[in-house]
């Protein structure tokens, strides 16, 4: 999968259009301080470079994924904790987490 960022402006395929897109709206989300979108976000950007045979990207996305599902007490923090966890990046959460 490709970094996340701006110079992918320049590149005009529909999974770079997708991934600039994801770009922008993270951005946005980063702007308001909206951690909610941030853990969609995040998620979509980690399933994208798990998909593209990427596990560290993949990685560093649940990662922040998962940081933002914790501050914000977002249901998802007991998903993107499996799945790093599965990934070898992180513990179970203790029961009741």
């Amino acid at each position: 999968m490709p970094v996340l960022n701006p110079d992918l402006n320049s590149v005009s395929n529909p999974a770079s259009n997708r991934v600039t897109d994801l770009d922008d709206k993270m951005r946005a989300a980063h702007t308001a301080g909206d951690a909610v979108a941030l853990v969609t976000l995040y998620t979509q950007a980690a399933d994208l470079a798990q998909a593209g045979g990427d596990p560290d990207a993949a990685g560093f996305y649940l990662t922040h994924a998962y940081v933002f599902a914790l501050q914000c007490h977002a249901p998802q923090r007991t998903t993107l904790n499996a799945r790093l966890v599965a990934l070898g990046r992180d513990a179970p959460l203790p029961d009741g987490a």
